[in-house]
């Protein structure tokens, strides 16, 4: 009897889990799409021609300037990755000063011509703009720096407006 009394409990509870497995996969199948992240970004290409309100001529200008800004990136972004390399194994003690101060102007080098590569593509982009676009381009572009630069949320200010005390966990601390 007693036997029977676990094998209708196992049973029930192999069901009941069954059951919550199904539903569980049922509803991650059937949510509402939520917008795909990258990191701190949209993935949807479209975020710019959506905000500004292109005409379709527009996006069409606006794609192959994106296509061309990319093809130029491709390569830039690889051999920064590379001097940002070289740069953060400027601890290595072997290294003399010269070869150190060669490092970091390299890497900064190659962060400025991205940046003026990038400068360049926003004023393209401004060129097939209306007025009003551009305004509101504008308006985009100057929150960029503090959207770039923001400090993680991990790092910021607490609900009550206190400043968090303790060491991020990825601290060294």
């Amino acid at each position: 009897m007693n036997d029977q009394r676990r094998i209708r409990l196992l049973t029930g509870l192999v069901v009941v889990l069954v059951l919550l497995n199904i539903g569980l996969l049922s509803w991650l199948w059937l949510r509402p799409a939520r917008p795909d992240f990258r990191g701190n970004r949209l993935r949807e290409r479209t975020f710019l021609a959506d905000t500004l309100r292109f005409s379709p001529g527009q996006r069409q200008q606006l794609t192959a300037l994106q296509r061309t800004y990319f093809q130029q990136m491709k390569p830039r972004v690889q051999t920064l990755r590379q001097a940002r390399r070289a740069y953060f194994r400027l601890t290595d003690s072997s290294l003399t000063e010269a070869q150190r101060r060669d490092r970091l102007l390299a890497f900064h080098r190659q962060a400025t011509d991205i940046d003026l590569l990038t400068l360049a593509h926003f004023d393209r982009i401004a060129a097939i703009c209306t007025p009003d676009q551009r305004a509101l381009l504008n308006q985009l572009m100057s929150k960029l720096p503090e959207r770039a630069f923001r400090m993680p949320r991990s790092r910021r200010s607490n609900r009550d407006g206190r400043t968090e005390t303790r060491p991020p966990s990825d601290s060294i601390r």
